[in-house]
Protein backbone atom coordinates (compact mmCIF):
# COMPACT_ATOMS: atom_id res chain seq x y z
CA UNK A 1 0.00 0.00 0.00
CA UNK A 2 1.25 3.33 -0.98
CA UNK A 3 2.17 6.05 2.07
CA UNK A 4 -0.37 8.79 1.37
CA UNK A 5 1.41 12.17 1.68
CA UNK A 6 0.52 15.57 2.69
CA UNK A 7 2.12 18.31 1.08
CA UNK A 8 1.08 20.42 3.74
CA UNK A 9 2.87 18.97 6.69
CA UNK A 10 6.46 19.54 7.75
CA UNK A 11 8.52 16.76 7.29
CA UNK A 12 12.39 15.49 8.35
CA UNK A 13 14.10 12.76 6.86
CA UNK A 14 17.93 11.76 8.25
CA UNK A 15 20.34 8.59 7.93
CA UNK A 16 23.83 7.62 6.70
CA UNK A 17 25.04 9.25 3.99
CA UNK A 18 23.51 7.49 0.74
CA UNK A 19 21.09 5.92 2.99
CA UNK A 20 18.24 8.49 2.84
CA UNK A 21 15.12 7.59 0.79
CA UNK A 22 12.47 10.49 0.04
CA UNK A 23 9.38 10.12 -1.45
CA UNK A 24 9.43 11.33 -5.09
CA UNK A 25 6.26 13.45 -4.31
CA UNK A 26 8.47 15.91 -2.09
CA UNK A 27 11.12 16.12 -4.62
CA UNK A 28 9.20 15.99 -7.77
CA UNK A 29 9.27 19.84 -9.64
CA UNK A 30 11.60 21.51 -7.55
CA UNK A 31 11.86 24.28 -10.18
CA UNK A 32 14.28 26.94 -8.30
CA UNK A 33 17.27 26.96 -6.52
CA UNK A 34 17.74 29.92 -4.03
CA UNK A 35 20.42 30.90 -2.25
CA UNK A 36 19.97 33.77 0.27
CA UNK A 37 22.45 35.83 1.58
CA UNK A 38 22.64 36.17 5.25
CA UNK A 39 23.74 39.36 7.26
CA UNK A 40 27.40 37.63 8.28
CA UNK A 41 27.36 40.54 11.00
CA UNK A 42 24.75 38.85 12.56
CA UNK A 43 26.93 35.40 12.24
CA UNK A 44 24.53 34.37 9.68
CA UNK A 45 26.29 32.15 6.72
CA UNK A 46 24.88 31.93 3.11
CA UNK A 47 22.46 28.85 2.54
CA UNK A 48 20.45 27.64 -0.57
CA UNK A 49 17.17 25.87 -0.68
CA UNK A 50 14.95 24.23 -3.60
CA UNK A 51 11.69 25.00 -4.45
CA UNK A 52 8.52 24.87 -6.65
CA UNK A 53 6.89 27.85 -6.81
CA UNK A 54 7.35 31.41 -5.27
CA UNK A 55 5.88 34.91 -5.65
CA UNK A 56 6.28 38.18 -3.48
CA UNK A 57 3.15 39.24 -1.46
CA UNK A 58 1.67 42.58 -1.16
CA UNK A 59 3.08 43.34 1.91
CA UNK A 60 6.81 42.92 0.21
CA UNK A 61 7.19 39.16 1.97
CA UNK A 62 8.64 36.67 -0.25
CA UNK A 63 6.48 33.50 -0.41
CA UNK A 64 8.33 30.10 -1.18
CA UNK A 65 6.34 26.57 -1.75
CA UNK A 66 7.62 23.16 -1.51
CA UNK A 67 10.58 23.73 0.35
CA UNK A 68 13.20 21.33 0.66
CA UNK A 69 16.49 22.07 2.42
CA UNK A 70 19.71 20.20 2.90
CA UNK A 71 20.47 20.17 6.28
CA UNK A 72 23.26 17.54 6.44
CA UNK A 73 25.78 17.70 9.30
CA UNK A 74 29.56 18.01 8.33
CA UNK A 75 32.33 16.82 10.35
CA UNK A 76 35.38 19.79 10.08
CA UNK A 77 36.79 17.56 7.55
CA UNK A 78 34.23 18.11 5.42
CA UNK A 79 32.96 14.49 5.24
CA UNK A 80 29.06 14.15 6.00
CA UNK A 81 28.31 12.25 9.18
CA UNK A 82 24.69 12.69 9.37
CA UNK A 83 22.59 13.09 5.66
CA UNK A 84 19.25 15.11 6.50
CA UNK A 85 16.77 16.82 4.44
CA UNK A 86 13.93 19.02 5.98
CA UNK A 87 10.51 19.39 3.95
CA UNK A 88 8.51 22.92 4.54
CA UNK A 89 4.82 23.59 2.92
CA UNK A 90 5.88 27.24 2.83
CA UNK A 91 9.40 29.57 4.07
CA UNK A 92 8.76 33.31 4.41
CA UNK A 93 11.59 35.71 3.76
CA UNK A 94 10.85 39.12 4.60
CA UNK A 95 14.44 41.55 4.47
CA UNK A 96 17.22 39.73 3.12
CA UNK A 97 19.34 39.71 0.23
CA UNK A 98 18.27 36.70 -2.00
CA UNK A 99 18.90 35.10 -5.76
CA UNK A 100 16.52 32.84 -7.55
CA UNK A 101 18.20 29.98 -9.89
CA UNK A 102 16.33 27.92 -12.59
CA UNK A 103 17.50 24.05 -11.18
CA UNK A 104 19.87 22.64 -13.47
CA UNK A 105 17.43 19.71 -14.48
CA UNK A 106 14.44 22.11 -15.30
CA UNK A 107 17.35 23.63 -17.96
CA UNK A 108 17.92 20.68 -19.56
CA UNK A 109 14.22 20.98 -21.34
Amino acid sequence: MEEIIDLKKQREWSGKPGDLAIPQAYINDLRYEIVVFARKERGGSDFTFRCREYQRAPDGQWRFEGVIIDTSIKNPQGVVELARVTYHPEVVLVDIGFMVIPAPEDDET
